[in-house]
C-alpha cells in the first residue's frame, strides 16, 4: 500500500510547504494575540479588510502552487544518483556533531558537568554564538550533509535514524526553528518517495514529537533564573496597554520585550509596533539587512564594535539592543521595516515565491537531481525560518554558505568512501596470478 495517490501528494507539498507554514505560523503566533486593548493598530488593521485579503492571497498562491505541480507531472519517481554514505560515514558524522556541542558547551562554561549544563543553560543559549557561532553552523552543516545524502540517494531507515538522532543533539545548542527546517525536509524528501503509508507516518510522527518536545524542552531550559521585572506604571497606562500585572499589591507592567513567553511566542507585539512606528514616522524604512550584511562575516576579534544586536532591533528596540540581544521580526514586519507601510501584502509575493522554489526542488530532484533543486528544495522549506525572521535577513546568507560547505563535504565523503571500498576489493582480490 503506497502512500497516497499522486494528486493527494501534491496537495499535501502545499499544505506542508511555504503555504501552510505561514498559515500556521500567522495563526499561532499572531492572530490568537490579538486584542483591540493591546494591539488596537494591527488589530483594526485585520478587522477592516486585511483579514479577506490576506486569505484571498493565500488561496491565490494554494491554486498557483496546485497549478504548477499539475503541470511538473509525477514528483515521487524518484531513483537514486549518488550512492548512500555508508553506516561508519554516518555514525562519524553524528559523533562529530556531539563532539561539537561538546566543545561549544565548555567554551562557555569551562565544564561539561551536566548538571552544571542543565542549571546554567539560559547562560548558554545567551553565550552560545559569543565568539563561537562557527562551532553551530559547523553542526548545522553536518545536519544539511545528511539531508543531501537523502536528497541524492533517498531516505532509508538508517540516514532517517542517524538524522534524527543528530537533529536532537544540535536542538541542545540551542536552535529551534532551523531545527523544525530539517525535520520538515526529511519529511518532504520521504513524502516523495515509493513509500507505504505505515512507513511514512512512524517516520513523520517521530519526527514531529522529536522536534516538538525537544522545542517545548529547549525552550524551558532557556528561561531565566529571575523573571525580568521593569519599572511600575500607572494602572491606567497598564490596563489601557493590557499588560500583564505582576503582584497583588502594586501595578508592574512587564514589557513584551522583557517577557520570556512573549519572546518566544508572541509575534503580534513586534507587528503592532512596527506599524504603530511607521505611521507615526518614528522609524524609517531602510535596507535594515544590508547594515546587517556589512559586518555579518568581520570577526569580533578584528572589530569589538561590531554589533551584537540586528540594525532593525537597534532601530525600533534601543533598549534591547543596550542589553546585547534580538528581536526577531516576522515576515510581515520585516517586509514593511524594509519597504515601508505600502509593502503591507507584499509577504504573500515571498510565500509564492518559496511556494514555487520548494515545488521546483521536488521535481528536480525526481528529473535530475543536483544542488541547485536541492537549494530551491531547501529554500522552499526553508520558509519556517522566513516566517519566523523575514526575507531581508543577512543570516539567511550565512545558512546559503551552509549548504555550499555542506555540499562539498559531502562530496568529498562520497570520494574518500568510494575509494576505500576500491582499495578494499583490491585487497580482498588479491595479487594477479600469472598466465
Amino acid at each position: 500500500m503506497h502512500i497516497f495517490n499522486n494528486t493527494t501528494k501534491k496537495i499535501a507539498l502545499i499544505l506542508v510547504g511555504p503555504l501552510g507554514c505561514y498559515i500556521t505560523y500567522q495563526i499561532l503566533f499572531i492572530g490568537r494575540y490579538l486584542s483591540i486593548e493591546k494591539y488596537p493598530v494591527l488589530t483594526s488593521t485585520y478587522m477592516n479588510g486585511a483579514t479577506i485579503i490576506d486569505s484571498v492571497c493565500a488561496l491565490a498562491v494554494a491554486v498557483l502552487g496546485f497549478l504548477l505541480s499539475r503541470r511538473l507531472g509525477l514528483l515521487d519517481e524518484f531513483s537514486p544518483k549518488f550512492e548512500r554514505l555508508s553506516t561508519l560515514s554516518l555514525a562519524l558524522i553524528t559523533t562529530g556533531t556531539l563532539a561539537l556541542l561538546a566543545l561549544s558547551m565548555y567554551r562557555v562554561f569551562g565544564t561539561l558537568s551536566p548538571g552544571h549544563v542543565v542549571k546554567n543553560y539560559h547562560t548558554y543559549s545567551f553565550m552560545v554564538t559569543n565568539g563561537g557561532a562557527w562551532i553551530v553552523l559547523a553542526m548545522y552543516s553536518a545536519l544539511l550533509l545528511q539531508l543531501m545524502n537523502m536528497y541524492f540517494s533517498g531516505v532509508t531507515l538508517k540516514n532517517g535514524t542517524f538524522l534524527l538522532l543528530s537533529l536532537l543533539i544540535v536542538s541542545f545548542s540551542g536552535g529551534r526553528g532551523i531545527l523544525i527546517l530539517f525535520a520538515l525536509m526529511f519529511i518532504v524528501m520521504l513524502m516523495f518517495q515509493r513509500v507505504s503509508l505505515l512507513k511514512f507516518l512512524i517516520a513523520s510522527i517521530l519526527a514531529v514529537a522529536s522536534m516538538g518536545i525537544s522545542y517545548v524542552f529547549i525552550t524551558n531550559m532557556r528561561a531565566p533564573v529571575e523573571p525580568i521585572v521593569i519599572a511600575p506604571v500607572a494602572p491606567i497606562e497598564a490596563m489601557a496597554r493590557g499588560d500583564k500585572l505582576s503582584g497583588s499589591k502594586k501595578s508592574v507592567v512587564v514589557d513584551p520585550t522583557n517577557s520570556f513567553e512573549d519572546l518566544n511566542y508572541n509575534a503580534a507585539f513586534i507587528s503592532e509596533d512596527v506599524l504603530s512606528a511607521i505611521r507615526n514616522n518614528k522609524i524609517e524604512p531602510r535596507a535594515y539587512a544590508i547594515e546587517d550584511a556589512m559586518t555579518l562575516f568581520i570577526p569580533r576579534q578584528l572589530m569589538p564594535s561590531k554589533p551584537i544586536s540586528t540594525a532593525e532591533t537597534r532601530a525600533l528596540y534601543p533598549q534591547v539592543a543596550i542589553r546585547g540581544t534580538n528581536i526577531t521580526f516576522p515576515l510581515k514586519a520585516n517586509v514593511l521595516m524594509h519597504l515601508g507601510g505600502w509593502a503591507f501584502y507584499a509577504d504573500w509575493i515571498v510565500v509564492l515565491i518559496c511556494q514555487t522554489l520548494m515545488i521546483l526542488g521536488v521535481s528536480r530532484r525526481t528529473r535530475a537531481p543536483s544542488i541547485l533543486g536541492f537549494a530551491m528544495l531547501f529554500c522552499g522549506i526553508g520558509f519556517t525560518l522566513i516566517a519566523r525572521g523575514g526575507i531581508f535577513n543577512a543570516r539567511l546568507l550565512v545558512i546559503v554558505l551552509c549548504v555550499f560547505a555542506a555540499y562539498a563535504g559531502y562530496r568529498a565523503l562520497l570520494r574518500i568512501q568510494t575509494a576505500l571500498y576500491a582499495s578494499k576489493r583490491d585487497r580482498l582480490a588479491g595479487p594477479l596470478s600469472p598466465t
